[in-house]
């Protein structure tokens, strides 16, 4: 018997693209949060030297959109076959932001936890972007 629901199908194409596309699609997800280390400075340094250049406001917008920008394309690239790999990737960039945060308010450094919080944001937005977008295609 064949089922002709296509939402229940697998991913099409050989094993070899899937992979690769899955691949593009976590690089891109797991490389996007990061853009907030790149207008940040001072973060190897204490919390004093931490410094925002273009200011907090612009690091967290910046930040989020690119991240939304890199699931949503890693969705249409990968399709189904990328669902979990940006769900499970952004949910570990949730995690180690929360850790973060935590620190950050334990220690009472303020901006390591407005860097924490900027990257919570940033993964949290693209799971609600990538994911349906993921699980349509």
């Amino acid at each position: 018997m064949t089922d002709l629901d296509s939402r229940t199908r697998a991913a099409g194409g050989s094993g070899v693209i899937v992979l690769a596309r899955v691949t593009v699609a976590t690089l891109l997800v797991l490389a996007a949060p990061a853009v907030s280390f790149l207008l940040t400075t001072g973060i190897l340094g204490s919390d004093k030297s931490m410094k925002f250049p273009a200011g907090y406001a612009v690091m967290l917008i910046v930040t989020v959109l690119v991240t939304v920008a890199a699931s949503a394309l890693g969705a249409w690239i990968a399709g189904r076959a990328g669902f979990a790999a940006i769900r499970f990737v952004l949910a570990w960039w949730a995690v180690i932001s929360f850790a973060v945060t935590v620190a950050g308010v334990g220690l009472g450094r303020v901006h390591l936890t407005e860097l924490g919080i900027a990257i919570l944001a940033a993964a949290l937005a693209g799971i609600a972007v990538g994911l349906p977008l993921a699980a349509r295609r």
